[in-house]
Protein backbone atom coordinates (compact mmCIF):
# COMPACT_ATOMS: atom_id res chain seq x y z
CA UNK A 1 0.00 0.00 0.00
CA UNK A 2 1.31 3.55 -0.81
CA UNK A 3 1.64 6.09 1.70
CA UNK A 4 -0.98 8.16 -0.41
CA UNK A 5 -3.28 5.28 0.04
CA UNK A 6 -3.38 4.37 3.69
CA UNK A 7 -3.04 8.17 4.73
CA UNK A 8 -6.11 10.56 3.90
CA UNK A 9 -4.07 13.54 3.26
CA UNK A 10 -6.98 16.19 4.20
CA UNK A 11 -7.17 14.67 7.76
CA UNK A 12 -3.66 13.41 8.53
CA UNK A 13 0.21 13.97 7.85
CA UNK A 14 2.86 11.21 8.21
CA UNK A 15 5.91 12.71 10.25
CA UNK A 16 9.02 10.55 10.09
CA UNK A 17 12.16 10.91 12.08
CA UNK A 18 15.63 10.56 11.21
CA UNK A 19 15.88 7.04 12.23
CA UNK A 20 12.53 5.81 10.39
CA UNK A 21 9.57 6.05 13.03
CA UNK A 22 6.10 7.32 11.14
CA UNK A 23 4.19 9.61 13.48
CA UNK A 24 0.60 9.55 12.07
CA UNK A 25 -0.36 13.04 12.83
CA UNK A 26 -3.80 15.06 12.50
CA UNK A 27 -3.63 17.89 9.90
CA UNK A 28 -4.64 20.42 12.35
CA UNK A 29 -2.27 19.74 14.95
CA UNK A 30 0.74 18.96 12.53
CA UNK A 31 -0.18 22.79 10.91
CA UNK A 32 0.68 24.40 14.57
CA UNK A 33 4.61 24.39 13.21
CA UNK A 34 5.27 27.02 10.77
CA UNK A 35 7.70 24.94 8.54
CA UNK A 36 5.60 22.32 8.22
CA UNK A 37 2.71 24.07 7.84
CA UNK A 38 4.61 26.01 4.74
CA UNK A 39 6.28 23.04 3.53
CA UNK A 40 2.22 21.45 3.42
CA UNK A 41 0.26 24.34 1.81
CA UNK A 42 2.88 25.44 -0.82
CA UNK A 43 1.56 24.08 -3.96
CA UNK A 44 4.22 22.79 -5.81
CA UNK A 45 7.23 23.55 -4.50
CA UNK A 46 7.24 21.03 -1.67
CA UNK A 47 6.94 17.11 -2.62
CA UNK A 48 5.32 17.14 0.68
CA UNK A 49 2.10 18.94 -0.28
CA UNK A 50 1.17 16.63 -2.52
CA UNK A 51 2.38 13.31 -0.66
CA UNK A 52 1.26 14.60 3.03
CA UNK A 53 4.47 12.99 4.84
CA UNK A 54 7.52 15.20 5.88
CA UNK A 55 10.75 12.95 6.57
CA UNK A 56 13.31 15.15 9.02
CA UNK A 57 16.93 13.30 8.30
CA UNK A 58 18.00 15.48 11.86
CA UNK A 59 15.22 14.82 14.06
CA UNK A 60 15.43 11.05 15.84
CA UNK A 61 12.68 9.72 16.74
CA UNK A 62 12.60 10.79 20.99
CA UNK A 63 12.48 14.16 19.84
CA UNK A 64 9.84 14.54 17.39
CA UNK A 65 7.52 12.47 19.58
CA UNK A 66 8.09 14.94 22.02
CA UNK A 67 7.13 17.54 19.22
CA UNK A 68 4.29 15.74 18.70
CA UNK A 69 3.19 15.52 21.82
CA UNK A 70 3.51 19.61 21.87
CA UNK A 71 1.76 20.22 18.49
CA UNK A 72 -1.62 18.40 20.21
CA UNK A 73 -0.37 20.05 23.61
CA UNK A 74 -0.62 23.65 21.39
CA UNK A 75 -4.17 22.77 19.51
CA UNK A 76 -5.50 21.77 23.19
CA UNK A 77 -4.85 24.96 24.97
CA UNK A 78 -5.01 27.15 21.65
CA UNK A 79 -7.89 29.11 22.24
CA UNK A 80 -7.88 28.12 26.72
CA UNK A 81 -9.23 30.37 28.47
CA UNK A 82 -8.65 28.76 31.87
CA UNK A 83 -5.03 28.22 33.13
CA UNK A 84 -2.91 26.64 30.68
CA UNK A 85 -1.29 23.19 32.14
CA UNK A 86 2.41 23.22 31.78
CA UNK A 87 4.07 21.07 29.12
CA UNK A 88 6.62 19.35 30.24
CA UNK A 89 10.10 18.49 29.20
CA UNK A 90 12.39 16.14 30.60
CA UNK A 91 15.62 18.38 31.84
CA UNK A 92 17.73 15.38 29.78
CA UNK A 93 15.72 16.35 26.33
CA UNK A 94 15.83 20.04 26.53
CA UNK A 95 18.51 21.57 24.33
CA UNK A 96 17.70 18.97 21.52
CA UNK A 97 13.92 19.39 21.42
CA UNK A 98 14.59 23.34 21.58
CA UNK A 99 16.89 22.67 18.15
CA UNK A 100 14.25 20.96 17.11
CA UNK A 101 11.03 23.54 17.85
CA UNK A 102 13.07 26.13 16.60
CA UNK A 103 13.78 24.64 13.31
CA UNK A 104 9.94 23.49 13.56
CA UNK A 105 8.77 27.02 14.54
CA UNK A 106 7.05 26.00 17.07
Amino acid sequence: MSDSEDVDQRSHVKLVSADGFTFLVHREAAMRSGTIRNMLSSPGQFTESSLGRVDFKDIKAITLEIVVRYLYWNLQCANSTSEIPEFRVEPEMALETLMAADFLDC
